[in-house]
């Protein structure tokens, strides 16, 4: 193994390329709102080397796209910078993998999953001072929607389980309340009714 991450290393320093490595700096820090030398721009290129040493087969850092791709997201970096990033893994990821993908698309979810969440409590509010049922019935699954971002939210970044459970069943409460809503104050009942609706066991 030490060999392998030997020739990992090897590797990596023949494939680098500075004047990418460089640009993705001066992004990052443009989007942090930061110097180029400042510890958060150099906390970020560590996780990006990191994954960079990962793509080339160093056994030390199995999931470091996806820990990048969750900081990507809870910084609010801009796409620009996220495809840039993306750009320069490339040059490190073999045929077949990925990661590199992977890092790409999960950040670019994450960061606008984090964009809605914002948008979606500011809804929430709103629907909330509606007097009617179409109001409450809103407000209910736009709650649902807040609560399953939030879910999907962690689930991407590899969080807690039994978070993401509790997030799903207060999303369901809010769906069910939402659906109650329409069967007992909509004209037509029988389009709100879903109890023959089976969540799976396997």
């Amino acid at each position: 193994m030490l060999h392998d991450n030997t020739q990992a290393l090897a590797r990596y320093n023949s494939l680098f390329n500075n004047q990418q490595y460089q640009a993705i700096a001066a992004q990052l820090a443009i989007d942090l709102r930061t110097e180029r030398d400042s510890m958060r721009v150099s906390d970020m290129m560590n996780e990006i080397t990191n994954v960079a040493l990962s793509l080339v087969g160093h056994s030390h850092y199995d999931d470091a796209w996806m820990k990048l791709a969750t900081l990507c997201g809870q910084t609010g970096i801009s796409i620009v910078a996220i495809d840039m990033i993306y750009n320069y893994l490339l040059i490190y990821q073999q045929p077949v993998d990925m990661r590199a993908d992977d890092f790409q698309m999960t950040a670019k979810c994450l960061l606008k999953a984090y964009e809605a969440a914002d948008t979606l409590r500011a809804a929430v509010s709103c629907a909330n001072a509606v007097h009617s049922w179409r109001g409450r019935m809103a407000y209910d699954l736009l709650s649902a929607a807040d609560y399953l971002t939030q879910a999907a939210i962690q689930l991407l970044s590899d969080g807690n389980q039994s978070y993401i459970r509790e997030k799903l069943q207060q999303g369901i409460r809010r769906i069910t309340g939402a659906l109650h809503e329409g069967i007992r104050h909509s004209k037509r009942p029988n389009l709100f009714d879903f109890s023959n609706t089976h969540f799976p066991t396997e």
